[in-house]
């Protein structure tokens, strides 16, 4: 029973890391290299506390190793499926009639 109860104390089901930047990074690594998993939903013990420190610490660390993108590759998510160009519907999509209409003008 204690064992559970400290397995699922903080956060959930999933396991429990704590240390430094540097140790959590390491096990998240591990478990990426070991099972494959290519995300993770983090949990929180105390709110908004622990976003702030995976924003400020961990992700700086996960970054430079290379296991957390700092930034965007460029376009629209359309594109990204559809490929360049396609950043808007198209007809005879039906919903087309549903974009707001731009004069000349206002496109530029």
């Amino acid at each position: 029973m204690r064992e559970v109860a400290e397995h699922v104390g903080i956060g959930g089901i999933g396991p429990v890391v704590v240390g430094t930047p540097e140790k959590v990074a390491d096990d998240i690594e591990a478990w990426f290299d070991q099972t494959g998993v290519d995300g993770l939903n983090v949990p929180f013990a105390i709110s908004p506390g622990d976003f702030e420190d995976i924003a400020d610490m961990l992700v700086p660390e996960l970054v430079r190793r290379g296991r957390y993108k700092d930034a965007y590759q460029p376009g629209t998510l359309r594109e990204k499926f559809f490929g360049a160009g396609r950043a808007r519907l198209t007809a005879p999509h039906p919903a087309v009639q549903y974009r707001p209409h731009m004069t000349a003008k206002a496109a530029e």
